[in-house]
């Protein structure tokens, strides 16, 4: 029994190592400021903005600037911020509704000075 529980925290342990976080990844391969940017634009590209007569969808990759101006109803979906990125949800119109439904995850990185 030991054996085994051994042997599913070494396994846990090398998938951990294997599936490191992209900033950990990014540091190992010496990537700089720069390449960060690099990943960030290619991130924004891939996000999807929809919109039917009055409500927004939010879906993919956030990029910032996104016009959500004319939403009365803004639906969140799976919906990744990239790390340097603010989800600015304050330009919606008067009273409009947001609806989170799917996970909304938001990117890390490393900045030099005070919150």
């Amino acid at each position: 029994m030991k054996f085994l529980s051994t042997a599913f925290a070494v396994f846990a342990l090398l998938a951990a190592s294997a599936n490191a976080s992209p900033m950990l990844r990014m540091e190992t391969e010496g990537k700089t400021k720069s390449g960060l940017q690099q990943v960030q634009q290619q991130q924004q590209d891939d996000s999807t903005t929809s919109s039917t007569s009055s409500g927004c969808n939010l879906t993919g990759t956030y990029k910032k600037g996104t016009d959500i101006s004319s939403c009365s109803s803004v639906t969140i979906g799976s919906l990744t911020v990239p790390a340097g990125v603010t989800l600015d949800l304050s330009k919606t119109k008067s009273g409009a509704t947001i609806t989170f439904t799917g996970t909304t995850t938001f990117g890390t990185a490393k900045w030099e000075g005070p919150l």
